[in-house]
């Protein structure tokens, strides 16, 4: 390994950088051609001798260094001009990391043959008359099928048919566009085209067929704005609160919470909505009033009519008091499905406890913040809040034109905005995976890991985008060093490939339940289970116990003051900052006992916070004294499998005391530098035996020991010079990731 390769991989795995496997888009230039044959499954594009690639920072360090490349720099991007009058004061998009998306819409009838009215002709995007029209599909797949016409007389009507005369979906009404989605594939549809007693037949103007996303705003309905396009599926809106035709905003709100969406942009008017050009629908459907309230009953009835008509995101900005069976039962039918449904955590600054559809299990809950990225004053808070987005005065479409309004009613459609795209970028990944994409590419906010003010953090648009496929495991109630109470049942979220797999329930690194996985969505008393509190971890195996999956939730680290290491200590420095790193938690009477000599298990946790070290390939203890029931034992299988931690006579002897020249084996090993060569000798007369010395040769050369002519090999590691050391390390990386930044 090269002298700074070491470096580049804790850079990685250190909390403070990009994650591991997050990747990015890099322009290479090489020397010829015939050179990208061996970076080739790192290629995207190519163009003469520079190559797009997508890469880690570890892999982009790897071929930087290759002898054929001369050159290597990001693929920086470039927004649009966007000229819509109102996007300078859209303060939440920088904040959010938004890009426009580069999905577009299209209409994936232009170039189709079609029979119209019996003659045969293709379709150009032209005008025409037509009262039967059959399109040829083939593999194409449409979501939704448009029909727009020139004037309107009065009722008109569609319908849509597949090959055998099985009737797909209908509408009909006075508008001069109605829409039908299409709930299966076709390869021949036939569309039929009425309108009854109308003087002058209608002739269409616009055929259009697309393949999108379908969002749900389940609110106050909207009204036709002038910065909304064709995305609005209001044809299709329902409302359950007024009984009217279509889902007419008298309130404001939904027309407010849409435009935060769906606002045209470089339309020269108004502000941008999120999801720009994508292939994405908006279906308002009204269950708030003129007052802006409605029902338990009426919110059911809307969320059931999303489902019904195929959303693949339902958006509930909305909150208040009081558990209903009636819109629980729909809420679970709707996240069984695999349909996120989002909601705002409420505006009362109050526990999110008893405040719905917020507590709804598998329900994502946001919460907002200002443009100082702090908690907003007026959002609620709790267990229940997944993530945080802008909610301080947005501007956005209002029925007298533009308005700026504030909550968690704004932040809720930056997540289900998100969350469209991302199923339209990845319709591969399940809802699982496309959850988690939004909670660990966050931006960490508030308190240092998740808080019940702000979730995981504030979403971050690019890095959702950018990260690799997460796994598909996530508790769907559970949030890491939230309190395991006792007759509370906590639902797991599984990807249906793991049914008939073993699953295995870690609590503090001690297996405490393994299960056969029999469904996507299992409970569990986990009070009952663990009877303790800490971090807790699902790992998956298959029938020979190899790991296919896992699922490690950490207890947050607080930054908190320690009654025993005062300022004018050695390291109280180095202690701080290792508490403010995540590497280390104290004890529970609020003392770190700075002098105590570290055991081999405290070694090993440190070690694994630095490294963010997950599961092994194989579940199985390698040590006879730490079955896999011990404390700890899964962060010392890991740690074993990547020969860091050998042991002694086949033990692990976690309870003795770790001595200097132990520890120095135990980091070479994790930094990888077991065959780095030596470049300079330093004097430590007092380490005779060859491994260790070794050991702190290597350290020493990095500055991670210091050059002294004694190093004590033979004492022990206190857990105050433990700090000292990751500390070190940590500085190194900062500086590394310095020079290649």
């Amino acid at each position: 390994m090269s002298r700074w390769l070491w470096l580049c991989v804790v850079f990685f795995l250190f909390p403070c950088g990009v994650q591991a496997d997050e990747k990015e888009e890099w322009v290479v230039q090489v020397r010829h051609p015939s050179n990208f044959s061996d970076i080739q499954s790192y290629v995207l594009d190519t163009v003469g001798t520079f190559a797009k690639v997508s890469v880690t920072e570890e892999e982009r360090v790897m071929i930087s260094r290759l002898p054929f490349v001369l050159k290597m720099e990001r693929n920086d991007t470039k927004r649009a001009a966007i000229n819509d009058p109102l996007f300078s004061e859209q303060w939440s998009l920088p904040m959010i990391n938004w890009h426009m998306p580069s999905l577009t819409s299209v209409n994936r009838l232009i170039g189709k043959r079609m029979i119209v009215d019996g003659q045969e002709e293709v379709y150009d995007g032209e005008e025409f008359f037509g009262e039967h029209i059959v399109i040829a599909l083939g593999e194409e797949t449409l979501s939704r099928l448009s029909v727009t016409v020139d004037h309107i007389e009065g009722p008109w009507r569609i319908e849509v048919q597949n090959e055998k005369g099985e009737r797909l979906g209908a509408n009909e009404g006075e508008l001069s566009r109605l829409d039908v989605l299409v709930p299966r594939h076709s390869s021949t549809i036939h569309l039929y085209v009425a309108a009854p007693n109308w003087t002058h037949p209608p002739r269409i103007v616009e055929l259009k067929g697309v393949n999108h996303v379908v969002v749900a705003v389940v609110d106050s309905g909207i009204v036709l704005h002038e910065d909304f396009g064709d995305q609005i599926l209001y044809s299709l809106s329902v409302d359950y609160a007024e009984n009217k035709r279509y889902a007419d905003d008298t309130f404001g709100h939904g027309t407010h919470v849409t435009g935060i969406f769906a606002a045209s942009v470089n339309n020269g008017k108004g502000i941008a909505g999120l999801i720009g050009d994508a292939p994405v629908d908006i279906l308002p459907i009204k269950v708030l009033d003129r007052y802006g309230v409605g029902g338990d009953f009426e919110i059911a009835k809307g969320v059931k009519y999303a489902l019904e008509h195929g959303a693949s995101i339902i958006n509930l900005s909305l909150a208040g008091q009081g558990e209903t069976e009636v819109l629980k039962a729909v809420i679970e039918e709707a996240v069984k499905r695999g349909v996120h449904v989002v909601a705002a955590a409420g505006n009362s600054h109050m526990p999110t406890t008893n405040i719905y559809p917020a507590s709804y299990h598998g329900v994502i809950t946001v919460a907002a913040v200002d443009r100082q990225q702090v908690p907003l004053s007026i959002s609620n808070y709790g267990w229940e809040i997944e993530v945080s987005a802008p909610g301080d005065f947005l501007m956005s479409t209002y029925p007298s034109g533009y308005w700026a309004m504030r909550g968690t009613s704004m932040a809720a459609p930056h997540v289900s905005a998100l969350l469209a795209v991302l199923r339209a970028t990845y319709p591969e990944e399940d809802a699982l995976q496309l959850r988690k994409r939004l909670w660990k590419t966050a931006k960490d906010v508030h308190w240092r890991g998740y808080d019940i003010y702000t979730g995981y953090g504030i979403i971050q648009w690019q890095q959702a985008l950018a990260l690799s496929a997460p796994s598909n495991i996530d508790w769907l109630n559970f949030r890491p060093g939230q309190p395991i109470e006792k007759n509370r049942t906590y639902i797991l979220g599984l990807s249906s490939r793991f049914v008939g797999k073993n699953g295995h329930l870690f609590v503090n690194g001690k297996l405490v339940h393994s299960f056969v996985i029999h469904q996507e969505m299992m409970s569990f008393r986990l009070f009952d289970l663990a009877k303790q509190q800490g971090d807790v971890a699902v790992v998956i195996t298959d029938e020979q116990r190899r790991v296919i999956a896992s699922d490690i939730r950490a207890v947050p680290i607080r930054p908190t003051p320690f009654s025993d290491v005062k300022k004018t200590y050695w390291a109280y420095s180095d202690i701080l900052q290792a508490q403010q790193l995540g590497m280390i938690r104290g004890y529970e009477d609020g003392t770190f006992r700075p002098n105590t000599p570290l055991t081999r298990r405290e070694s090993i946790v440190m070690l694994a916070r630095l490294f963010g070290w997950g599961a092994p390939s194989i579940l199985h203890s390698p040590f006879s004294d730490v079955p896999l029931t011990a404390t700890n034992a899964l962060l010392v299988a890991t740690a074993a499998e990547k020969g860091i931690v050998k042991g002694t006579g086949g033990k692990a002897l976690l309870h003795e005391q770790l001595t200097r020249g132990q520890f120095a084996l135990l980091l070479m090993r994790a930094l990888q530098l077991e065959n780095e060569p030596i470049r300079s000798v330093y004097p430590f007369q007092d380490v005779t035996q060859q491994d260790i010395w070794k050991a702190v040769q290597l350290l020493a050369e990095r500055g991670i020991v210091a050059k002294t002519p004694y190093f004590h090999p033979n004492e022990p590691v206190t857990r105050a010079q433990m700090c000292a050391l990751l500390v070190r390390v940590s500085t190194l990386i900062r500086q590394y990731s310095t020079k290649t930044a």
